[in-house]
C-alpha cells in the first residue's frame, strides 16, 4: 500500500471512530495527493452523503481572498489602494482613543485603510475578543452590521453608511478584529468591479473550475441535499439551527459576502483547494505589524497567524475553518489539500474529530 493510499485508509478509520462521539454526527471529506500529474483523490463520508451541499461559513474567506488577489494580479486592485478611492463613504474614519472607550472619544484615522488592511483583518470593527459588551460592540450589534455564519441582513449600500458611522476600533491596519473586514473588502470589490460579489465570484472561480454545487443559494430542486445544520451547546447537546432542505436555503442573501455564507460540497471545494495546491495564492507575501500580530494572538489558536487572507499554522499550511463546520487546508511541502464538512457547528475551540481529521490528514 502505498503512503497515498495509506493516508485515504488512516482517515476513514479515524472518521468511524470519531463521528458517533459527535453530537450531531455527520461528517464528509475530500483529499487530494501528490503532484498535479500523479494526483489521487478520495472523497468519503462517514454518517454524510459524500453529494451532500454543506453550509460552509468562514471558508467563504479563502474564495473571496482568491477573487480579491486575482483582481490585484490583474491591476483592477492595488494592495495598497486606500478604500475610499472606491468607498467615499470610508473617508475621514474616526478611530476610539482608547480600546474599548466611549464611541464620542476619538481621533483622526492617521491615515486611509488599504485593501491590504482588509485582507489583514485590519479595518478596525469586528468580533474582539477582550471586549465583551463595550460601546463599539453594542453599537455594531445594533447597527446589525456583524455577520457570523452567514452575511449581514442588509443591503450593502445600507451596511456601508452604518459603517461609516461607526469609528475604528484601532488605528487602520495597527489591529486585528475577526471578520468585518471582509465584509468591507466585498464592497470595495464589488464598487471596483461594478459586479455584485456574488456573480463576481461565479464569473471568476466557479465557472471556471465547474464548482457547479457552490453558491450562497440552493436550487429548489437540490434542497434535498442539504442537511441540517447544528451547533453545540452549552453544557452538552446541540441546537437545531437550520432543518435538512429547509427552503431558507433557497434565497439568496441580500448581502452576499466574501466573509461568510456560501454553501458547497466537499467535491467542489477539493477543485477550488487543489489550485491552492498548486500555486495559485501566497498566502504570505508580508506579515502583519506587531500590534495587529498580538491582537490575532487573542484569536487565533495557538500554532497558528494570520497571513494574507488566510490562516497559517506553524508548519507552513494555509487555509482556514468555518463555525459551521468546515474545514479546508493546503500543505504544500507535503503535497496535500483536504476539506471536511460536517452536520455539526464548533465552538471556540476545534472539536475532537475536526483535530483528529487534521491529525491523520498529516500522519
Amino acid at each position: 500500500m502505498d503512503t497515498r493510499t495509506a493516508r485515504a485508509a488512516r482517515v476513514a478509520a479515524v472518521m468511524r471512530e470519531e463521528v458517533p462521539k459527535m453530537v450531531a454526527p455527520g461528517v464528509a471529506w475530500a483529499i487530494a495527493e501528490g503532484p498535479l500529474d500523479d494526483r489521487v483523490v478520495t472523497i468519503d463520508a462517514e454518517g454524510a452523503d459524500v453529494e451532500a451541499i454543506f453550509q460552509i461559513s468562514s471558508v467563504t474567506k479563502l474564495l473571496g481572498t482568491t477573487c480579491a488577489l486575482g483582481l490585484v494580479e490583474e491591476g483592477v486592485l492595488v494592495l495598497e489602494d486606500p478604500v475610499e478611492r472606491w468607498v467615499p463613504e470610508w473617508a475621514d474614519r474616526r478611530v476610539l482613543r482608547r480600546r474599548h472607550g466611549e464611541l464620542t472619544d476619538t481621533v483622526p484615522a492617521a491615515r486611509p485603510t488599504t485593501v491590504r488592511d482588509l485582507l489583514h483583518m485590519g479595518f478596525g470593527l469586528g468580533y474582539d475578543m477582550t471586549g465583551g459588551d463595550d460601546p463599539l460592540g453594542r453599537a455594531s450589534d445594533e447597527a446589525g452590521i456583524m455577520s457570523a455564519w452567514r452575511p449581514p441582513d442588509l443591503e450593502p449600500d445600507t451596511w456601508v453608511e452604518r459603517v461609516a458611522a461607526l469609528p475604528m476600533r484601532h488605528q487602520p491596519g495597527e489591529g486585528w478584529l475577526y471578520q468585518t473586514s471582509f465584509d468591507a473588502l466585498t464592497i470595495v470589490l464589488e464598487r471596483a468591479t461594478g459586479t455584485r460579489f456574488d456573480a463576481l465570484l461565479q464569473q471568476r472561480l466557479l465557472e471556471p473550475l465547474e464548482m457547479n454545487d457552490t453558491g450562497y443559494a440552493v436550487p429548489t430542486s437540490e434542497l434535498h441535499r442539504v442537511p441540517a445544520l447544528h451547533f453545540p451547546r452549552e453544557g452538552g447537546g446541540a441546537d437545531l439551527i437550520r432543518r435538512a432542505g429547509d427552503p431558507a436555503n433557497a434565497e439568496p442573501p441580500v448581502f452576499p459576502s466574501a466573509s461568510t455564507g456560501l454553501l458547497s460540497t466537499v467535491s467542489d471545494l477539493l477543485l477550488f483547494a487543489q489550485t491552492l495546491l498548486d500555486g495559485h495564492l501566497d498566502p504570505e507575501p508580508s506579515p502583519l505589524p506587531d500590534p495587529a500580530a498580538a491582537m490575532a494572538r487573542e484569536f487565533l489558536e495557538p500554532g497558528r497567524r494570520w497571513g494574507l487572507g488566510v490562516g497559517i499554522d506553524d508548519a507552513g499550511r494555509f487555509g482556514w475553518d468555518g463555525g459551521t463546520g468546515a474545514t479546508l487546508w493546503v500543505d504544500r511541502t507535503e503535497g496535500v489539500a483536504a476539506v471536511l464538512l460536517s452536520h455539526q457547528g464548533t465552538g471556540p475551540v476545534t472539536p475532537p474529530h475536526m483535530r483528529r481529521f487534521w491529525d491523520s490528514v498529516r500522519g
